[in-house]
């Protein structure tokens, strides 16, 4: 793997668990939860943003500044490890000497020859990558070109500022439950190969779609987000389920949990895991709680 590709990847991990300008500001994609005792605010991300997207929304930093705790997808320290980023990327090698080409056909493939060539991505960084790898660096390097970066990143912010700030950090899974998510993606070849025809049919839908998913969550379109969660449960369902779905079934009960507590938590995940029937937000109300939209 050289190390241009290797600098590409850096920040992809946390950029999946969805793994989406404007200037209107809307409510942002901000709930709060409340019992006798404490508050549980819940915050949908971009996992890469670009510099424009600060200073955030004031009600963004009010809920940082009321909880005493931060909890986070998973450990955003420990994701970004040399070892997680090689381990990811050892996962995306292709079993097999046939080329991309060979293994994916033409057709398939001049579509991903188009989008390389337009996103300044050489083609013979890609030639050994399973499919969907070649998908998702497809996808960070139009969002690198929009000027999005994974230090800007929502998630990103709030963790250096509980860090500095001296406050405790939690996370949803662990690290090797959010890593065996991805490096399990590629698993059957079928679905590998489906996830990069999905991802090439978004570049062709969406005449910008860093930007659309951007002003998505700027604007605080719970809707817009909604739509493009279900397209990608349409036209990816096996990454649906493993990285949505499934994974806010199982976070459900921790929110309760943290609830339970008598401290006020911020929780940063994902803008992808809020909306729609398996969202957090319809899941925890199927809990008996009732999240309210912060204005």
């Amino acid at each position: 793997m050289n190390r241009r590709l290797l600098i590409r990847a850096r920040g992809w991990i946390a950029m999946l668990a969805l793994i989406v300008v404007g200037s209107v500001h809307a409510a942002p994609l901000l709930w709060v939860i409340e019992d006798s005792d404490s508050k549980l605010y819940l915050a949908g991300s971009l996992h890469l943003l670009p510099e424009s997207a600060y200073p955030l929304d004031p009600a963004l930093e009010q809920a940082y500044a009321d909880t005493e705790r931060l909890v986070l997808e998973a450990d955003l320290k420990q994701l970004e490890s040399p070892t997680n980023q090689t381990m990811l990327l050892a996962a995306a090698q292709a079993d097999t000497d046939a080329t991309l080409r060979e293994r994916i056909g033409d057709a398939l493939y001049e579509d991903v020859r188009r989008q390389a060539e337009r996103l300044g991505l050489p083609l013979f960084s890609l030639d050994s990558l399973k499919p969907w790898f070649v998908g998702l660096m497809l996808e960070l390097s139009a969002y690198q070109q929009a000027g999005f970066r994974p230090e800007y990143g929502l998630d990103q912010h709030f963790s250096q500022r509980a860090i500095a700030d001296e406050k405790p950090i939690l996370g949803l899974e662990t690290v090797d439950e959010h890593m065996s998510l991805l490096v399990g993606l590629g698993d059957n070849g079928v679905d590998s190969t489906t996830t990069l025809a999905a991802t090439l049919s978004q570049f062709d839908a969406y005449d910008d779609l860093p930007n659309t998913v951007y002003t998505a969550w700027r604007t605080g379109d719970l809707d817009a987000m909604a739509e493009l969660v279900e397209t990608m449960r349409t036209e990816q369902p096996a990454a649906y389920e493993r990285l949505l779905a499934n994974r806010n079934q199982r976070w459900v009960s921790e929110l309760s949990a943290l609830l339970d507590g008598a401290s006020n938590v911020l929780v940063v995940v994902g803008a992808a895991h809020l909306p729609g029937e398996h969202g957090l937000l319809a899941l925890m109300r199927t809990e008996g709680l009732e999240p309210r939209r912060v204005d």
